[in-house]
């Protein structure tokens, strides 16, 4: 695995401050382009095949990749217990 990828994955794994009105902000606002890829992803995978921009096993590859971002940002978001 290459440098450039752990330190992405640490960085969206890093907790995030949730009382914190501005990090809270920051943090809502970083999550947008992922939303925007998904939107887009799906708005493709769901178009007639012969509308299709991108073959079906990259779509599913990028929509799942898109939703383990956000589920491992939404966990860093969570208060620890």
């Amino acid at each position: 695995m290459t440098r450039s990828r752990v330190r992405e994955r640490e960085r969206v794994r890093a907790a995030v401050q949730t009382t914190d009105p501005a990090a809270l902000a920051a943090y809502a606002g970083a999550l947008r382009p992922v939303v925007a890829s998904l939107r887009t992803l799906a708005e493709d995978a769901t178009a007639e095949p012969s509308k299709r921009v991108h073959a079906r096993a990259f779509l599913r590859r990028e929509i799942l990749k898109g939703i383990r971002e956000l589920e491992a940002r939404i966990d860093a978001a969570t208060p620890a217990a």
